[in-house]
């Protein structure tokens, strides 16, 4: 592996840290900390941490899949989810908050 590609690839498991520290960080807003969330659940797709499905993972459709973080705690833990399947999930999250 050539020097530029370490250094980059080094870079962006420092950026993946920081981005996991702001999300366990409970000072900072609820909305900064979502935020960081999305973006290190990107970047550990981005560097193969993460392995992105082909289909839904509950209903097996082929469609294009949306991350979606049943808790923003554990920001590696996503479940890949059709839109219309991201929107039920989405649903259960919101009434299991107001309950």
């Amino acid at each position: 592996m050539k020097k530029i590609r370490r250094k980059r690839q080094h870079d962006l498991f420092a950026r993946l840290g920081r981005h996991l520290d702001i999300c366990l960080d409970s000072i900072k807003p609820r909305r900064i900390r979502t935020r960081s969330a999305r973006y290190a659940a990107a970047l550990a797709e981005s560097l193969g941490l993460i392995e992105r499905p082909r289909c839904c993972s509950w209903c097996r459709r082929r469609q294009r899949l949306q991350r979606h973080h049943w808790d923003y705690e554990e920001p590696l833990n996503v479940t890949f989810l059709c839109p219309d399947c991201h929107a039920l999930a989405d649903n259960m999250v919101a009434h299991k908050a107001i309950a």
